[in-house]
């Protein structure tokens, strides 16, 4: 594509906001009764999963993503239309999915957003982690901001104490986003969270009556390097506890996000280590620190998949229980299959028919292949 033909594409998209602005005016002054004029004043309360009560439009057409994880749910919500800017995309697969990504704005600090830019474009409502400093500063411009997950780097206050908490937690992110968006997307997410549950169930299911002796430590990194992990009560913890797995982390607290130290490591000991983000597993094969760590010796070091999403803590991390619970019981899953999983997921949310092929690649961490 030209520079000329995407810098057309975004000029687009900057202004789809405007445009529907226009017309929903247009539509009032010209008398059509299908768009009164107070949908465009009226304004309904929204409840963030952090707490906070944030007054927004009734018809919500343009909005901001800086949520990191935020885009995933628009593309499963059919709502990538009236995103104006949005935090960087680093799974390719999303723009194999979702093509329309690539002409959409990036925002590069969620702590010190462009008010001016936000403004400008007539955004409606942002989507952002809970960054205090962001937040604050959007909400005194007068700029809705909705939190619709907590930030992992944060420390781990708010976040879910146990399974339950957690499956709630994962569905409230997704509802919040569907009712933000309006009805049509609202039906969307509840049809999301409605196969959660029926995937949850179908693990636990299987996980449940494992006792502690059944259950094997499970160590994720998130690469590039392998000792960074995500600490206790986060979503890792919870996808592989329900997995059928003990999270080696699960009593790290402070920061979500730490490194941990290589003796601790060792003295955990885990019988199975799944790397994120990366897309080999040399960071820990080619480093003779692990070589004496149980699922180096038995050969249980895995990639963790990566799709439109990371499967660490996008919506995509229903996925990952399933691929942790089918690697770590082999025996409790030996009738699921992954790849048929990936594909039915991606036609169901992404409206997008995955070939068996762009499936394994998924599962492998590998891009598409063209």
């Amino acid at each position: 594509m030209s520079n000329k033909m995407k810098k057309d594409g975004k000029l687009k998209l900057i202004g789809v906001c405007a445009v529907a602005a226009i017309l929903m005016l247009a539509a009032v002054v010209l008398g059509d009764t299908t768009q009164p004029l107070e949908t465009a004043t009226q304004t309904v309360q929204i409840t963030d999963v952090v707490g906070r009560t944030v007054e927004i439009p009734a018809n919500v057409t343009c909005v901001a993503s800086l949520a990191g994880q935020g885009y995933d749910k628009f593309i499963i919500l059919n709502q990538t239309d009236r995103v104006s800017e949005m935090h960087p995309v680093t799974c390719p697969w999303a723009f194999r999915v979702a093509p329309e990504l690539k002409d959409i704005p990036i925002v590069t600090s969620e702590n010190d957003p462009n008010i001016e830019d936000l403004l400008s474009k007539n955004v409606q409502v942002v989507f952002s982690m809970y960054f205090r400093k962001g937040v604050d500063k959007m909400t005194d411009a007068g700029i809705p901001v909705v939190v619709p997950q907590f930030a992992a780097d944060n420390d781990n206050s708010g976040l879910p104490q146990n399974e339950s908490e957690f499956e709630d937690l994962v569905k409230q992110e997704m509802m919040l986003y569907g009712r933000v968006m309006g009805p049509q997307a609202e039906k969307n997410a509840r049809e999301w969270c409605e196969y959660f549950d029926q995937k949850v169930n179908y693990v636990k299911s299987r996980t449940q009556g494992l006792n502690p002796s059944q259950r094997p430590t499970v160590f994720w990194g998130k690469g590039p390097d392998p000792q960074i992990t995500h600490t206790k009560n986060s979503y890792l913890q919870w996808y592989v506890e329900i997995a059928g797995g003990d999270y080696a982390a699960e009593n790290v607290t402070g920061s979500g996000v730490q490194t941990i130290s290589i003796e601790q490591i060792i003295k955990w000991n885990p019988d199975f280590v799944f790397l994120g983000r990366v897309n080999n597993t040399s960071i820990v094969m080619g480093d003779t620190k692990w070589k004496n760590i149980k699922a180096v010796q038995n050969g249980n070091l895995y990639l963790s998949p990566a799709g439109v999403s990371w499967w660490d803590y996008g919506s995509e991390g229903i996925l990952f229980m399933e691929f942790v619970a089918k690697t770590i019981h082999p025996e409790l899953f030996n009738d699921l299959d992954m790849t048929k999983e990936v594909k039915e997921y991606y036609s169901k949310f992404y409206r997008y028919e995955l070939t068996n092929e762009e499936a394994n690649r998924i599962l492998k961490h590998l891009p598409p292949a063209d």
